[in-house]
């Protein structure tokens, strides 16, 4: 679901006598990833021969919500924002410690020479290991499942993103 605001506004400077448009896009996005898991050799039956079946929250990439946006300030430079909520589709829950926008929750500048964003957003693992990853860092068959570092978060973090070269 994407819905586009474009306001266009014109006005009149003293000095320049310039005229201005500004455009907004703000994006509604989500992921529900739930599956059915069985379990076998679990405690419960005899020597362990129990079984478990059972919904699984986040398979191949955590469910979540959330709202990004651009601002077009003039002269190719954008403010940028994303609010990011995990939660388990199995019961609802908030994920990331209960946190509403545990995910991700930054403020950006974004232009020419890249993005400097500050605010609650992924490490320097995530951007360089996630392009490389088969299982797209989801949270139980991917770089996770074999160090939780690769999909850490940082609070009051400020980064730039660049792209050099051709």
């Amino acid at each position: 679901m994407k819905k586009t605001l474009l306001a266009v506004a014109v006005t009149t400077c003293a000095a320049s006598g310039a005229a201005f448009a500004q455009s907004s896009n703000v994006t509604l996005y989500g992921i529900a990833d739930a599956g059915i898991s069985f379990q076998s050799h679990v405690n419960g039956g005899a020597n362990g021969s129990g079984s478990v079946t059972g919904v699984t929250s986040g398979g191949l990439s955590g469910s979540r919500w959330g709202l990004r946006g651009t601002e077009d300030l003039g002269n190719n430079l954008k403010g940028i924002f994303v609010l990011e909520s995990g939660f388990d589709i199995d019961t609802g829950k908030s994920a990331q410690g209960g946190r509403l926008f545990g995910r991700q929750a930054y403020v950006g500048l974004q232009g020419d020479y890249g993005a400097v964003t500050l605010g609650r957003q992924q490490n320097a693992l995530y951007d360089l290991f996630g392009a490389y990853d088969p299982m797209a860092l989801g949270p139980t068959y991917s770089l996770n499942s074999v160090d939780n570092q690769f999909n850490g978060r940082a609070d009051n973090a400020i980064k730039y993103t660049g792209k050099f070269g051709a």
